[in-house]
């Protein structure tokens, strides 16, 4: 198969590198609902969720550590319990996992609250955070933002799969995924992490090539691996709703 057209794609577990191979294309749309995503899980698929952290407020251009410090908006706290609640039947085997970024760890304690399961364990990764796999330079990344034209940026090296202060993009999604998964053993698994990330796991993946600044990943959207029973692999860009903002808010 040399070419994506539509669709999940679904690959044996035995290969899931950038140039996926042994693919068979399922007719259906590569951007879901979360209601899709639970019946996905209600038929006994196993799903993490790599969710962008609720609403913000805007980053500061100058600022190196891309808002370590900034908090969720009251109306993204709100968006994070809600997208929790509508998961609380998996509240018996959920585990959670953030970027070390306030704002996710904010998140994910929303998502924990509600699901009902305030108190679960919520472990911090750099690695879903400032030190990506995607970023090979956090300093040249910052310097390459600050001019403000994120989206042209971003889109650039989604295009090119290089750009300065990157590694290579598919061998960096290979990367994440393994590590990601390496990590999960639970039934649904919560990652917080940033739309950067999101955006390029999907784009390298296949699921979602044409990203623009209209169609860009909104607040507490994810980038979807579901494991089904029989073993085979899928990706969705999975849409919560909860949200029409692609970017912060003034606080």
């Amino acid at each position: 198969m040399n070419t994506i057209q539509v669709g999940i794609i679904y690959v044996g577990m035995r290969h899931y590198g950038h140039n996926v191979t042994e693919a068979v294309i399922m007719q259906l749309r590569n951007e879901i609902t979360l209601d899709e995503a639970i019946a996905e899980l209600e038929h006994g698929s196993r799903a993490l969720l790599m969710v962008r952290h609720g609403e913000r407020p805007h980053i500061d251009h100058e600022d190196p550590t891309f808002g370590e410090s900034l908090p969720l908006t009251d109306a993204g706290y709100a968006m994070s319990v809600a997208f929790g609640e509508r998961l609380r039947a998996f509240a018996g085997d959920v585990q959670f996992m953030s970027s070390p970024l306030r704002r996710t760890r904010m998140t994910a304690a929303g998502i924990a609250e509600g699901m009902g399961v305030p108190d679960a364990p919520i472990p911090t990764d750099g690695l879903l955070g400032n030190s990506s796999f995607y970023f090979s330079d956090q300093q040249a990344v910052f310097e390459l933002f600050r001019d403000g034209l994120f989206f042209d940026k971003i889109f650039a090296y989604f295009k090119a799969g290089r750009q300065i202060g990157f590694h290579p993009l598919g061998p960096a999604t290979d990367r994440l995924e393994e590590w990601c998964l390496s990590y999960f053993t639970a039934r649904l698994g919560i990652f917080t992490t940033h739309d950067l990330y999101n955006g390029a796991f999907l784009h390298a993946r296949g699921v979602k090539t044409d990203f623009n600044e209209s169609n860009w990943i909104r607040f507490l959207d994810s980038a979807a691996i579901f494991i089904r029973p029989d073993g085979t692999r899928s990706y969705a860009l999975v849409r919560a709703g909860l949200s029409d903002r692609a970017v912060g808010v003034d606080a």
